[in-house]
């Protein structure tokens, strides 16, 4: 009868503790695997005092065992699991709420984040062993770093996350991004806290590295004929005045001598001295090749312009009206010569977007105005404007700004020079046919003044042919292209 009497009490008793440990703490606790025997409930076991709970001495030990804790932190939706040594009795949960338990096995337990905050739970295994946790659910801040850096991929912003707080750490380059910044953590959390920094960029700057090649082929002809007499003391020359040729004669003793000098040692010379007449003849073909290259390397910052100009300037008048009736004359200088001017605009993923404005100018005195006794030659100008995008250390060509120009010059003794036939040995004609091309070969590349980057490899310009059928024939294919009306 003492036996059954004590174990009635001692269920009262442990309800009892279950009720006020209820009262104390409202969440339920949960209890896990191996239970005592079921007793009958006695029914004033609601209403026992809880005075025999002090007299129960497993439970005191159970509280002093639970004492050392560990901490743990899971993502708010993600589950982690628990593997103990010793079979798993019971578990409780301080806050269900915010973490939910589930035994997969008797040695298991997994832990699923239901919403951010912190709650204690306590495992008990067999062997009386208590283990107490402090399990942190904290946010998932993955979705709010990939928004961060969508839409500040320049800055350098860290989202961490504290069971309900949210950290925000790095450095940005203007407060207004740091305002910005927060503002789109809030519609994570309500708790923010804002340890952004502000540190300002230096701005981004572009190198360009230019090749300005300027082909020029021309072909040269010339035909001439010098002649010249000196008989019976007399000394005579009939000349086109293309080269330089001279002729002198002495009389000695009755006899007549003659000297005869041509400055341009490519001629046919014949000299008759029984009639005393010389003859000197020009036919040449003189084929030109000449290449200036201009490399030089310009440093500018995103959104500016940078300017290449090879060439100088000429002035210009400009009248203006004064007092009376008199005018003022006031002069301006243009620019003329190769030109070329780039702008620079370094977009957010890193690309260069350029706009390229390539010119070549030359004077044109054919078709000069003459104002107040000033002459103002006209300008002939190739230009081209175009944009591209390209990587950093990439390079673009600008080809095909050809300039095909071609002089004939034709001298002759006037009269003589007009007879049929015969008049082609009082002429002389001199041919200049000349195309020129320029090329422009650019890199793009973005340096930074504070690191040291290495150098990029830059294409080497391509040598023109010098082989005399190769010339002829880029000649001759010119010629064709751009034929010249006579």
């Amino acid at each position: 009868m003492k036996s059954a009497i004590s174990k009635h009490a001692l269920s009262a008793a442990l309800l009892a503790l279950t009720i006020c440990a209820s009262a104390q703490q409202p969440a339920k606790p949960l209890l896990l695997a191996i239970a005592p025997k079921a007793v009958p409930p006695a029914p004033a076991a609601a209403s026992a005092p809880a005075t025999p709970v002090s007299s129960l001495s497993p439970m005191p030990l159970a509280v002093q065992a639970a004492s050392s804790t560990d901490t743990l932190h899971v993502l708010v939706g993600q589950s982690l699991m628990l593997h103990d040594v010793n079979p798993l009795r019971r578990i409780y949960v301080g806050n269900p709420a915010i973490l939910q338990t589930f035994t997969s096995g008797p040695q298991e337990v997994i832990l699923t984040a239901k919403a951010a905050g912190v709650s204690t739970m306590v495992v008990w295994d067999t062997s009386d062993h208590s283990t107490m946790y402090t399990v942190h659910a904290d946010l998932d801040t993955s979705g709010l770093s990939q928004s961060l850096h969508a839409a500040y991929p320049l800055d350098s912003i860290t989202a961490t996350a504290t069971d309900d707080h949210v950290t925000l750490s790095g450095t940005v380059a203007t407060a207004e991004v740091s305002e910005a910044a927060l503002k789109l953590a809030g519609m994570y959390s309500k708790e923010v806290v804002n340890s952004l920094r502000v540190v300002p960029l230096h701005g981004k700057q572009v190198q360009l590295k230019l090749t300005v090649a300027e082909v020029d082929r021309s072909k040269l002809v010339q035909f001439g004929i010098n002649l010249s007499r000196a008989f019976g003391g007399s000394v005579g020359t009939i000349t086109t005045g293309q080269y330089p040729s001279s002729i002198s004669a002495t009389q000695s003793s009755g006899s007549t001598s003659a000297t005869a000098t041509a400055s341009n040692a490519l001629n046919f010379f014949f000299y008759n001295f029984a009639h005393g007449f010389g003859l000197t003849m020009e036919d040449l073909e003189t084929a030109n090749l000449l290449q200036i290259l201009a490399e030089p390397t310009l440093t500018t910052l995103s959104g500016k312009t940078a300017r290449f100009l090879s060439g100088g300037e000429f002035p210009v008048p400009i009248v203006q009206g004064g007092t009376g009736n008199s005018t003022a004359v006031s002069v301006q200088f243009k620019q003329y010569g190769v030109k070329v001017e780039f702008l620079p605009v370094v977009n957010d993923d890193g690309t260069i977007h350029l706009v390229v404005t390539p010119e070549v100018s030359t004077l044109d005195y054919a078709n000069a105005v003459s104002i107040s006794g000033f002459t103002i030659p006209a300008l002939a100008t190739r230009r081209s404007e175009t944009e591209i995008e390209l990587r950093s250390g990439q390079s673009f060509m600008l080809s095909g700004l050809l300039n095909h120009t071609t002089t004939d010059v034709l001298t002759k003794v006037p009269g003589a020079g007009d007879v049929p036939i015969i008049g082609h040995a009082f002429k002389s004609k001199s041919l200049t046919k000349g195309v020129s091309e320029l090329v422009i070969l650019c890199t793009a590349e973005v340096v930074d003044p504070l690191h040291d980057a290495p150098a990029t490899s830059t294409p080497k310009m391509p040598v023109p042919p010098l082989d005399n059928k190769k010339f002829d024939k880029n000649v001759d294919n010119a010629e064709k292209a751009y034929p010249t009306a006579h």
